[in-house]
């Protein structure tokens, strides 16, 4: 068995518990381990979640690092996670009943990579409509809702071009299809393995990093802004000389100088319970489409990580818990 899959006893689970994905150390990924925990006691403000799945995001990988300590310091030991998709299984007396067997996805700011949880935050949990699945809705935690962050935070305009760093991950894959919905061109940056894919989302042009960019600037299109999700300082180095005086907005780095007559701006944060809202209403309606890369089983959470650091990204890797036909 691979050394980056937990070894998991072929016998039942002691009852009552539930087994879980802990960071203890800041030594990263292969210092994961799969934890037994009670099943959470329901509250009359919670409801019982079985997960179904959860999503595999950059943000776990620096927290597991000890990059983020200083923005997002936390006490070890801790359960990894941050979005989950599951069931509700059961609903405490002051929420709604109507919940209960329904499918949701919500946010779980204690840690979401367990095979339970309970969400007690009622604008973080959402119903999940019938033409939906389920594992297309959770791609919208760390995906779809950072890009509709970037996208209205950067106020682009129909007719606008903007360029994507990053364009093919679980963020610009969601970008790329907001900016075509609404009517801004969009200059997608990727490696070569996904040019057909960040085609088919809606992306009109695409620039090949591992390609000189002399070769490709020709043909690019007046930029009118930046949206850099992949964070990486070199990148933007050889991207600004052919840009002009751009606006450049990043999810991924907070610091960075551009050249003259541009101006760099970090940017970090939240959209609305409204916004999930409509965000699933578009999957609903086929006019975003979810990117899954890969799923991968809870006790295989080293082998996903590792793949989305090593990989070209192509949308979201999900890890998965009880699987049943909903």
């Amino acid at each position: 068995m691979s050394a980056n899959r937990f070894q998991t006893p072929a016998t039942i689970k002691p009852h009552g518990s539930i087994q879980a994905i802990q960071q203890q150390s800041y030594q990263g990924i292969d210092d994961l381990q799969l934890t037994t925990r009670p099943v959470p006691k329901l509250n009359p403000l919670a409801v019982r979640i079985e997960t179904r799945y959860t999503p595999v995001m950059p943000y776990d990988i620096l927290t597991e690092t000890g990059q983020l300590q200083q923005i997002r310091p936390v006490k070890l030991p801790m359960v990894l996670g941050y979005g989950f998709g599951g069931i509700v299984r059961e609903v405490g007396r002051l929420r709604q009943p109507s919940l209960l067997n329904q499918p949701v996805i919500g946010i779980q700011p204690s840690g979401s990579h367990q095979e339970q949880l309970l969400s007690t935050l009622p604008p973080l949990l959402f119903r999940v409509p019938q033409d939906v699945s389920l594992a297309a809705a959770t791609t919208l935690i760390g995906g779809a809702d950072a890009a509709y962050f970037a996208f209205k935070k950067s106020r682009l305009q129909p007719g606008d071009t903007v360029l994507i760093t990053g364009a093919s991950g679980s963020v610009g894959t969601y970008l790329i299809q907001l900016a075509h919905l609404f009517g801004v061109h969009t200059v997608a940056v990727g490696h070569t393995s996904r040019h057909d894919l960040l085609a088919r989302l809606g992306a009109e042009q695409v620039i090949d990093y591992d390609r000189p960019l002399i070769d490709q600037a020709n043909s690019l299109t007046t930029v009118t802004q930046v949206i850099d999700l992949a964070g990486a300082t070199t990148l933007l180095d050889r991207l600004t000389p052919y840009l002009g005086p751009v606006r450049i907005w990043s999810l991924a780095q907070p610091h960075y100088r551009p050249r003259p007559q541009q101006v760099f701006t970090f940017i970090s944060g939240a959209i609305m319970p409204k916004d999930y809202q409509w965000l699933l209403r578009q999957l609903a309606q086929q006019k975003l489409t979810a990117v899954i890369q890969e799923q991968h089983p809870f006790t295989a959470v080293k082998t996903a990580q590792h793949h989305l650091l090593d990989q070209h990204s192509a949308g979201r890797i999900l890890l998965t818990y009880h699987q049943e036909v909903r």
